[in-house]
């Protein structure tokens, strides 16, 4: 996998949710892709140091998401396919 850049990926449940997270991502070329049951949001990084930069600008959107969409699922998903809440619980 090594030169092969992995997209950070969220999937919303709410359109309207999915459009304010894809605003909020905007410096980051944030793409949204709509879906029947849940829209896609999609982030290519620059590099994968700037990776972790957009997965913490995800982590921080999504709670402001959480705020204005309470009803909206989101979901980060990993590089092997696994689902992580969003936002993460507090610690």
């Amino acid at each position: 996998m090594a030169g092969r850049l992995v997209p950070v990926v969220v999937t919303v449940s709410s359109t309207e949710a999915a459009e304010l997270l894809t605003s909020l991502l905007q410096d980051y070329f944030a793409v949204l892709e709509p879906g029947e049951e849940h829209s896609t949001v999609t982030i290519e990084p620059i590099d994968d140091m700037r990776r972790g930069v957009v997965i913490y600008r995800v982590i921080q959107a999504s709670r402001t998401v959480a705020q204005q969409h309470p009803e909206a699922d989101q979901f980060l998903i990993t590089e092997e396919g696994s689902r992580w809440r969003l936002p993460p619980p507090a610690l």
